[in-house]
């Protein structure tokens, strides 16, 4: 049950990330910005990722992991949704770093947890099937962004993929360590 809870969650993790690419003409024409501007939102999210990440380990190494997941998960929820209400590119460069930050979070904390509850038999499989939700993950949130940004604007996507997250935030305090 706990490797389906966290590779659903690692699913919606990387769907969330790679929304922006599958929207970004929309998201460059909505806001007026150039592709410069539009190609610093993914390096802004990796330098913030890479950067979160240590501290990620930090305070999951010094409180009980199920918070440090469900403030994780809320925060990239939340940060996503607000990405959908963006109004400039410093607004929208902001959400997606805030994604960023809960991304790292959930990213660094999640292996360890499923690492505790499986055997070593078993631990290698349940991880295998955590990790397949990168690419299919990533795939989705490309298709879903261009999909849904040609249907009812590059906002939708963000307002869509930003609500299941905050629920399952919601799951993850129950989760027992």
């Amino acid at each position: 049950a706990i490797v389906g809870l966290l590779t659903g969650l690692n699913f919606i993790n990387y769907l969330d990330r790679y929304l922006v690419p599958g929207a970004l003409t929309r998201i460059e024409d909505g806001l007026g910005i150039d592709h410069a501007q539009a190609g610093g939102l993914q390096t802004a999210f990796i330098v913030v990722y890479t950067s979160a990440a240590p501290f990620g380990g930090y305070i999951g190494d010094r409180y009980p992991r199920r918070f440090v997941l469900a403030g994780s998960i809320f925060l990239w929820s939340l940060a996503t949704l607000g990405s959908g209400l963006a109004w400039s590119f410093a607004s929208l460069l902001f959400a997606r770093g805030l994604v960023g930050v809960g991304e790292a979070g959930y990213g660094i904390v999640s292996p360890g947890l499923i690492a505790d509850f499986y055997p070593p038999s078993r631990r290698t499989r349940a991880l295998s099937i955590f990790y397949v939700a990168i690419p299919v993950g990533s795939a989705l949130g490309f298709l879903l962004g261009g999909m849904l940004e040609h249907r009812y604007g590059w906002r939708s996507a963000f307002f869509i993929a930003g609500g299941p997250g905050i629920v399952l935030a919601l799951v993850t305090l129950f989760i027992a360590e």
